[in-house]
């Protein structure tokens, strides 16, 4: 039988006290968390469980580190599927009335890689190599994180060719602009996210003086949005390059 975790009481955990990484190690994709900051758990029973809980898009894993006394500090991770996942820590109580009390617990956030190739964060978005085949690349907006833009892991050197394609950059950096500015300009006043102030700040570089329409009707904030890309385009001059690229292959030919 399943029990509900309840959250009466939780204590919010900085992740700057919990870090965590994900490393390959023999084929293996291992999970490693560490306490420095011991003090941060004092106040809570030596027999509570820290949990783990992984999430990318519809993808979710749950890792049991032990407990606070008796802790392991990596895990393997089942799931073969995550490339770029969020991670959330949680402390969890083990006994009598307080079963299943959350006791603390950190946002989600993206923990630090190594072993993989093109995984890094490109400016304002994160480009990852992932087999979402048929397709060719895909958009995931997270509440916590800057979005991620999964390229087909059968491209070779898939993050730096999206990065650097003018191609690419010419046909699918609008419809990534268009899709996250449609999530972000939902809210009616400037939101609270760090990635979403990001972009917001990106956006006026590109486009001074002319402020986000919060809470507008969809027709308005499309129609800023398709500002933003004409500059976007204007200052990089994509279809120049674009057509440079394709007479140049068509010279080649």
């Amino acid at each position: 039988m399943r029990r509900r975790i309840r959250l009466t009481g939780r204590k919010q955990i900085a992740r700057a006290h919990v870090p965590a990484k994900i490393i390959e190690l023999g084929g293996k994709r291992i999970l490693t968390l560490t306490l420095p900051e011991a003090s941060i758990f004092e106040k809570f029973p030596k027999d509570a469980r820290v949990l783990g809980v992984l999430r990318e898009m519809k993808l979710i894993e749950l890792v049991e580190f032990g407990t606070l006394g008796n802790m392991k500090h990596s895990v393997e991770l089942k799931n073969p599927f995550f490339a770029r996942p969020m991670f959330q820590l949680r402390i969890v109580s083990t006994k009598g009335e307080q079963l299943g009390l959350l006791f603390g617990s950190t946002d989600y956030w993206s923990p630090a890689t190594s072993g993989e190739t093109g995984v890094g964060r490109k400016g304002i978005l994160y480009f990852q190599p992932k087999a979402i085949g048929p397709r060719a690349w895909q958009l995931d907006i997270r509440d916590d994180d800057y979005p991620v833009v999964y390229i087909d892991d059968r491209i070779p050197d898939a993050a730096t060719w999206a990065t650097s394609d003018p191609t690419f950059v010419a046909f699918v950096f609008p419809a990534i602009v268009t899709m996250v500015f449609d999530d972000i300009l939902r809210s009616k006043s400037e939101p609270d996210a760090e990635w979403m102030k990001d972009w917001i700040k990106w956006a006026d570089a590109i486009m001074p003086g002319a402020p986000p329409p919060y809470g507008a009707e969809m027709r308005e904030c499309r129609e800023w949005t398709d500002r933003l890309i004409d500059s976007f385009s204007r200052q990089h001059k994509l279809s120049d390059r674009v057509v440079s690229k394709l007479v140049t292959l068509g010279d080649a030919e």
